[in-house]
């Protein structure tokens, strides 16, 4: 009895939560939708274009490419397990969209997005990516590598691990707001509270 009184209130709860349907289909759908589709087709292109291990120009001085297929996460984490980086990399994406589905927040949502975009695509990408140079399946195509002089940076990346850093920066920004608007508010309070107390 005590157990059906919680399924009765809990699905009460979920019929008054708002989810923010509209602003997720007209808004935040679109932008997943194109961050997937410009993943996917880049990798697409490179995979048939060039040979694994070949290297290109891209824009000289600040980024070039570089086909590999890394089997680990990303910058090539957990390269040997790439069982145990599927179930990660699953497991991840699942939570995200658990998140996506009950996050309200319109500024979280666009950072959500982002960081789903990118694990999605490449949890995607590694169901049809060519075997490594080792003939080893479940890897990912990288061909991104920063080719700025005073950035000394090796890894190798993807436009999906690109939208998850872009997500984390978004985040940082909205954690930055947030405090920003959490101390004016304050502020106006305790004024408001001295002006009231005069």
């Amino acid at each position: 009895m005590i157990f059906k009184d919680k399924i009765l209130e809990w699905k009460v709860k979920l019929k008054q939560y708002n989810f923010e349907w509209k602003y997720k289909l007209f808004v935040c759908a679109p932008i997943l939708i194109f961050l997937i589709a410009s993943d996917l087709i880049t990798k697409i292109i490179v995979a048939n274009k060039f040979n694994l291990g070949q290297e290109a120009k891209l824009i000289p001085g600040f980024i070039k490419l570089k086909y590999t297929i890394n089997l680990g996460m990303a910058y090539g984490g957990l390269e040997d397990k790439q069982y145990l980086v599927i179930s990660i990399a699953s497991i991840i994406t699942f939570l995200l969209i658990i998140f996506f589905i009950f996050l309200n927040n319109k500024k979280w949502l666009i950072a959500l997005v982002f960081i789903l975009s990118g694990s999605f695509a490449n949890l995607i990408a590694r169901s049809w990516a060519p075997l490594n140079e080792n003939s080893k399946p479940g890897g990912v195509i990288d061909f991104l590598i920063w080719d700025i002089s005073w950035v000394k940076a090796s890894y190798i990346f993807n436009l999906a691990d690109l939208w998850v850093n872009v997500g984390i920066g978004v985040s940082a920004l909205v954690i930055v707001i947030e405090f920003i608007e959490f101390i004016k508010t304050k502020f106006k309070k305790q004024k408001g509270e001295e002006e009231c107390n005069k």
